[in-house]
């Protein structure tokens, strides 16, 4: 084989290497670019994520900053009202209780009748102790009392005995109690005011929620 010839077969033979050899740096660099975009997209999946779930983390604080200044609000409108409220009731019975006081005659007759027949429809036969405001003493006493059980309890309302006792700090309305102390029906106009008292809270209370 002459010179030309082998000098021939190196040159291809080395171009052959050199082309394999840029194959497989062309296979190398793609696999590189492709493991590179590959990286980029898990790195911007990670950011995107992480951007996410921050968003969803301040979204969920001004949620709750939200909420409670909404529950401060609430409950200092509720705090306010319920002051009102309070204060709108002690008025009311403060007048009440007053012109109760202040009445006279009939009117006060008529309702000292009421509230000493409905005490004893209550409490029933037996023996009392009665307190009664000292204005009242003209009206309350053994004879009229009698009349009152009668009128509650018929026939046995002849059974009841009565103490009496006119009380300074009563101004008006009359309270029964039991001379063993075992039974009370306080029908003095504070009494009925304190059990109004609460019951217009509880329907006011019902009425607001």
């Amino acid at each position: 084989m002459d010179q030309a010839v082998m000098n021939s077969q190196e040159q291809r033979l080395q171009q052959e290497i050199i082309a394999d050899a840029q194959k497989k740096a062309e296979r190398i660099l793609a696999k590189a670019q492709a493991d590179r975009e590959r990286a980029l997209k898990r790195m911007q999946k990670d950011l995107d994520a992480r951007r996410e779930e921050r968003l969803a983390e301040v979204e969920r604080e001004i949620a709750a900053h939200e909420r409670h200044l909404r529950n401060g609000l609430s409950m200092e409108r509720r705090r306010r009202w319920l002051a009102m409220r309070e204060q709108s009731i002690q008025k009311l019975f403060a007048e009440t209780l007053q012109q109760a006081e202040d009445s006279s005659g009939k009117l006060r007759e008529e309702s000292l009748c009421f509230l000493a027949e409905e005490a004893l429809a209550q409490l029933g036969p037996g023996t009392y102790k009665v307190n009664f405001a000292p204005c009242d003493a003209h009206l309350v006493n053994e004879a009229w009392l009698q009349e009152r059980s009668k009128q509650a309890l018929g026939e046995e309302g002849g059974d009841c005995r009565f103490e009496l006792v006119p009380d300074a700090e009563l101004k008006a309305g009359i309270c029964f109690e039991a001379a063993d102390q075992s039974r009370i029906f306080d029908n003095t106009l504070p009494g009925r005011l304190k059990l109004l008292q609460s019951e217009l809270r509880n329907i006011l209370a019902s009425a607001g929620e």
